[in-house]
C-alpha cells in the first residue's frame, strides 16, 4: 500500500504543467515567398487550431476527425514538439495530423 507521501509526490509529479513561452503564442506566419508548398493531411481526432505552436496556446477552432487541413510547412517548439502552419489561420499540433503533419521546415520565421 502506497504511503500518502508517495501518492501525493507522484500526483504532484504528474500534474505539473509547463506553461508556452511568452512570445511563443505569438509566433509570426511563415509567408508564402519562403514556404511555397502545401501538404493535405486529415485531422485524427478533435484537432485544436492555436493561435502558437503551443497547447496552451489560445484555441481558435477545433477541426473534426476526418476533416482534410491544408497545411504549409512545420517548426519545432521548445518542448520538441513539431507544429504544423495552416495558412492564413494558425497552428496545430502534428500528432492530430495524418503523416505526422508537413514534411517541411519552415523558412523565415
Amino acid at each position: 500500500m502506497a504511503t500518502a507521501a508517495a501518492l501525493t509526490a507522484t500526483v504532484c509529479a504528474t500534474t505539473t504543467a509547463t506553461a508556452a513561452p511568452a512570445d511563443g503564442c505569438s509566433q509570426a506566419a511563415p509567408t508564402r515567398a519562403d514556404n511555397p508548398y502545401t501538404t493535405t493531411h486529415t485531422a485524427l481526432d478533435a484537432a485544436p487550431l492555436r493561435m502558437g505552436p503551443y497547447g496552451e496556446c489560445y484555441r481558435l477552432k477545433t477541426y473534426a476527425a476526418g476533416t482534410r487541413i491544408e497545411v504549409r510547412c512545420l517548426i519545432v517548439n521548445e518542448f520538441g514538439n513539431t507544429w504544423s502552419y495552416v495558412p492564413g489561420a494558425g497552428w496545430i499540433w502534428d500528432a492530430h495530423l495524418s503523416g505526422n503533419g508537413s514534411p517541411h521546415r519552415c523558412l523565415g520565421v
